[in-house]
């Protein structure tokens, strides 16, 4: 009967330490800081309007598929990536802008009024192109 006890327990206490042994993780590596995923460039059609002082400007209306009436439109501030861009020369213009948005989304503002520039997603422009020379509404 001891023998029966003795043999169960010692299965018991090896079976433990194998189910034990599988399910811990190995051990981890330091972790090193992961860098934010690089925003992929893309084309985007909008208003360039003056923003809340002479060296902020905003694109409004912008759609990366402007002849899509579904696509939602967005805004975005503008700033220059890498050359120094001259955004007054865009003015109350449609522009095509090539670069990469900022990945934040603005939050939706109340019925009738529009999102506070301070919480609208940055746009860093490589390069501005005029698609018409006065905005039009879509």
């Amino acid at each position: 009967m001891k023998r029966n006890v003795i043999g169960t327990l010692v299965g018991f206490v090896a079976a433990s330490a194998l189910a034990l042994a599988q399910s811990t993780t190995p051990p981890q590596t330091p972790a090193t800081p992961q860098q934010p995923a690089a925003s992929k460039d893309i084309t985007i059609t909008g208003c360039v309007t003056q923003g809340s002082s002479p060296t902020v400007f905003v694109l409004d209306n912008a759609r990366q598929k402007p002849e899509d009436r579904s696509e939602k439109a967005a805004s975005f501030i503008l700033v220059a990536s890498g050359e120094d861009l001259n955004f007054k020369t865009y003015l109350n213009q449609e522009v095509q802008v090539t670069g990469a948005p900022e990945m934040k989304t603005a939050p939706t503002p109340p019925a009738g009024q529009k999102v506070a520039e301070k919480d609208l997603p940055k746009f860093s422009a490589k390069m501005v192109t005029t698609v018409s020379d006065r905005c039009t509404s879509h």
